[in-house]
């Protein structure tokens, strides 16, 4: 597309590379800012021109540019994202709001009341209801203003900050030298000739110089031209954003507020970890009438210890460390005790939410930043407008506040924003990346496409997995309904009474009749995208399906069925050894993982990713899946088995093996199931705060005994130690390193003299014949290093068949073969 500026055509491809030229006369520039600010508020504290007249901001460190979820990507990822920002970017501002708490206690109230709504007919909330609110917050003085949850607002906000980075561009150029720029009056109206595909506006040319007018003339002239997909893209999209019915307001004058409301059923805490969010805020609820009750406070502890889970140091207390106090951690919370109209005394109410933010683990406190004390039902709006100010001040503290975000991206969201618009929850990749094609500023690249998902899918405003791409979830509420269809309360089981829950509560099996039956109360998009919405739940590892063990002695997957470890309620721990008839001198000592805190969806992630590698046992017709309990085969004939139990604060391991025992499949079982709980820690959750030491119990120990461990290097294969939970003594014996004997092992300081040296010349060998090799290589062979032995390299020298030594090669198949004669 091509403008006639400063008395020549000039190639424009962007609405911001026209908004460009527009700033190259100093004085005409403030005259387009009066003109952008027709279709923008004029209250915004950063946007007026006296403010942006003044002085160039001061740069901005890279490192504060990216968000932490980017930070924490690769770096081809975070050099993407640098790059991304480059064709243009806005600060971002949005809030994520998570309360949390037991059932019942006021956790939905709150959100009405924090929204100014009524409170009749509030019912209490199945699995995890997004309440998605627009809030417009005044920077200068914090007040909240409700907007609708609409499609609308939300395509206003997407074209305001748009229009805002329009606005910066301009401001980022007011420095070009003046020039003279053809003119029309911004007054007349834009027409468009679909025939000649040109935009005219009533051009008139001026052929004498004008005096400076108060009001900004324009003249736009589209030549008849072949305008590129790219230009013509650029000019809807601009024509799209100002000729649209939508309000458009300063973009930079609020934030944008998701508040998440999470049900307190005890069923759904393993689902609720798919959504929580590290970036987030927290409001953790307590009802200050039964406080004193034992299952409140387990209540109130666990999300403070599962919310530190999530912890990380906050980089704008660093000055609170200088004066020698604890460091904040974010995720911040705020405490919230309800049901304050039961006590007259305020004070009274204070000590006893008090007696639970005392008890808490010390560094889970770190992450409390204040407490509120409501009555859902008597106060004045004037508490909820504190609780409103403390949560907008404790936004503006987090790492991601005022972070920038290309352009591009927000145009991506707009695109995305267009298909939820029109009723899509869900859409394929071939579709979003048509999408991207279309957008003004085009992403065609797929990396830089997947890392916008990938952005999005960490902060919560869709779903996606790149080794399950066919397929985006364009809205997380849609995925927590289909999350009621596997994981639901009691109470909610009652609409399909006649469905057989018992059997499913009892083993965890999903029958295909009662999936189907299920699906069947859903809606239609949610039936046809069935099979995706179960590979997202598994991802999640939440089902599974089982690998078993045939009678012919064969391992295959069932796919008829799914198992839903998190809903088993049938507890086997304490007699499991007896279901299976194991004998004593069958169980290897029990390895304990033993954590400071133990997230209590772990052990069910981590009995779904060990059905991903060994088949379920099965004793008499009873499948080895229990509540936080499983058996699973290890080999073909059902003679070595092991179980994953937990209690208390561990996760315990103990193989029983009915043959010959063999350390070989003790260390393969204990890698697989150590490497799995790190993914799951480390990988899947990015729980920074979740650490475990491996100790020991004797092979007779009881699974819920959760004191008297031992370290692994406290004895010796073959020497007794006293077992605190007998009270006697026993023999160890090594079933994890395959060390038979460390005493054995030891050796004479000539020995060990010996094998120094040995090292020494074999090391000094290998640097020769690598720098021989490097040499004489005539392909251009670039040779790794660190993954060549010895052995390797002289059989690659000897296939050069140059510079033999005088008795010639001996044949070398491995380095054992070498004569110590």
């Amino acid at each position: 597309m091509r403008f006639f500026i400063c008395s020549k055509y000039v190639e424009v491809k962007t609405p911001y590379d026209l908004v460009k030229y527009t700033a190259l006369i100093e004085e005409e520039e403030k005259e387009v800012m009066d003109f952008l600010k027709t279709v923008m508020s004029k209250t915004s504290p950063e946007v007026t021109p006296d403010t942006h007249l003044q002085e160039p901001a001061a740069p901005v460190v890279e490192d504060s540019k990216i968000p932490e979820q980017i930070k924490k990507m690769d770096h081809e990822s975070i050099a993407i994202y640098l790059n991304a920002l480059e064709s243009g970017s806005e600060r971002r501002r949005d809030i994520n709001l998570i309360i949390v708490g037991k059932k019942s206690v006021g956790k939905t109230s709150l959100v009405r009341r924090l929204f100014g709504e009524e409170l009749q007919s509030v019912k209490s909330t199945n699995g995890i209801e997004i309440h998605r609110r627009r809030c417009r917050i005044n920077l200068s003085n914090w007040e909240w203003n409700k907007v609708l949850d609409t499609r609308l607002v939300k395509e206003t906000s997407i074209n305001n900050r748009i229009l805002q980075s329009i606005v910066k561009e301009l401001h980022q150029d007011k420095e070009k030298p003046k020039h003279d720029i053809l003119e029309i009056s911004s007054s007349d109206q834009i027409s468009t000739d679909d025939n000649k595909g040109t935009i005219t506006k009533n051009i008139e040319h001026d052929e004498e110089p004008q005096p400076k007018r108060a009001k900004m003339n324009y003249q736009f002239a589209y030549p008849e031209i072949t305008e590129s997909p790219l230009s013509k893209l650029a000019k809807d999209e601009l024509l799209s954003i100002i000729g649209s019915a939508v309000d458009l307001q300063d973009e930079d004058g609020y934030a944008n507020l998701t508040v998440w409301d999470f049900a307190g059923d005890i069923e759904y805490y393993n689902t609720h970890q798919t959504f929580l969010n590290s970036e987030a805020i927290f409001l953790v609820v307590a009802n200050l009438h039964d406080i004193d009750d034992t299952v409140s406070y387990g209540t109130f502890n666990f999300w403070m210890d599962t919310i530190h889970c999530y912890g990380s140091i906050n980089n704008k207390t660093e000055a609170v460390l200088l004066e020698g106090a604890y460091n904040l951690l974010d995720p911040p919370v705020i405490a919230i005790g309800t049901h304050k109209d039961k006590f007259q005394d305020e004070e009274q109410c204070r000590k006893r939410l008090e007696s639970y933010t005392d008890k808490i683990f010390k560094d889970s406190k770190l992450h409390l930043r204040s407490i509120h004390l409501i009555s859902n039902t008597e106060d004045v709006e004037d508490a909820f407008e504190k609780l409103r100010n403390d949560i907008f001040a404790t936004a503006k503290s987090t790492a991601n506040w005022n972070r920038e975000y290309p352009v591009k991206f927000i145009q991506m969201e707009k695109a995305i924003n267009s298909e939820l618009t029109i009723g899509k929850q869900i859409i394929s990749f071939e579709r979003l990346k048509e999408l991207g094609e279309k957008i003004p500023l085009p992403i065609t690249d797929n990396k830089e496409l997947h890392l916008f998902l990938r952005y999005q899918h960490e902060i919560g405003n869709v779903i996606f997995f790149e080794d399950i791409s066919s397929y985006i979830i364009l809205d997380p509420q849609w995925l927590a309904n289909a999350f009621k269809c596997i994981v639901t309360a009691q109470q909610f089981q009652f609409e399909l009474p006649h469905l057989q829950w018992d059997n499913f509560k009892k083993t965890g099996k999903m029958d295909p009749k009662l999936l189907e039956e299920i699906f069947k109360k859903q809606s239609a998009d949610m039936r046809i995208h069935k099979e995706h919405i179960l590979e997202v739940i598994e991802k999640f590892d939440i089902i599974i399906y089982p690998l078993l063990l045939t009678e012919s002695g064969n391992v295959q997957r069932e796919h008829s069925f799914f198992y839903v470890p998190c809903m088993l309620q049938t507890l086997k721990i304490k007699d499991i050894d007896v279901l299976f008839n194991v004998p004593n001198a069958s169980k290897s000592t029990c390895l304990c993982f033993v954590f400071s805190f133990l997230p209590p969806y772990l052990i069910s992630n981590l009995i779904v990713s060990c059905l991903r590698e060994y088949p379920l046992a099965v004793v008499k017709g009873e499948i080895g899946l229990f509540k936080d309990c499983c058996v699973f085969n290890i080999g073909r004939t059902g003679c070595a088995k092991f179980v994953l139990a937990k209690s208390s604060h561990m996760i315990q391991l103990q193989v029983w093996q009915w043959d010959e025992v063999d350390t070989e499949v003790n260390q393969a079982v204990l890698k697989i199931v150590e490497r799995e709980i790190n993914r799951i820690v480390n990988t899947r959750y990015k729980l920074k705060t979740v650490s475990f030491e491996k100790k020991w119990k004797c092979e007779t120990t009881s699974f819920s005994f959760d004191t008297g461990f031992l370290e692994f290097d406290q004895v010796n294969d073959g020497e007794n130690y006293y077992c605190e939970e007998h009270a006697t003594v026993h023999k160890y014996k090594d079933y994890w390193s395959g060390e038979k004997s460390k005493a054995s092992r030891r050796i004479s300081s000539d020995q060990q003299n010996y094998v120094r040296m040995s090292m020494i010349v074999l090391e000094v060998l290998s640097g020769v014949l690598y720098d021989r090799l490097y040499i004489d290589t005539k392909t251009g062979e670039i040779l790794d290093r660190d993954k060549l032995d010895i052995t390797e390299m002289c059989k690659k020298y000897c296939a050069l068949k140059i510079n033999f030594p005088s008795k010639g090669f001996r044949k070398i198949e491995k380095v054992d073969e070498i004569s110590t004669k």
